[in-house]
């Protein structure tokens, strides 16, 4: 029976959408990148404590955006690999992603 995983993905790729919005996903991806160009200009370290703070920050703003980026990944390919496993009648694909499934929320509700 997949309908119970298919509504899994469901609702965490309503949750992870929910707390991209929460957390400003966008505004920290935004800032991750310029905060990563920072990062990338040499001259930067010609001031050691704004640089280290610019660290800082960067990983801050990584662990967001590389979660919400990993879950909602993570959620498109098991629904894909769910799709796939039931046309081929893989009943071991399915458990396979009903598990995937289940470490995402893990990583969600953490």
């Amino acid at each position: 029976e997949i309908n119970p995983i298919l509504n899994s993905i469901k609702d965490l790729s309503e949750r992870t959408q929910t707390i991209g919005g929460i957390f400003d996903y966008d505004q920290k991806y935004d800032r991750l990148v310029e905060v990563n160009r920072e990062l990338e200009d040499p001259n930067v370290w010609n001031n050691p404590e704004y640089a280290q703070n610019l660290g800082r920050e960067r990983a801050q703003l990584a662990q967001v955006v590389e979660t919400l980026d990993d879950l909602t990944s993570g959620l498109a390919d098991s629904r894909d690999l769910l799709d796939m496993a039931v046309e081929e009648d893989d009943e071991g694909a399915v458990d396979d992603v009903a598990n995937e499934v289940e470490r995402l929320r893990e990583i969600l509700e953490k």
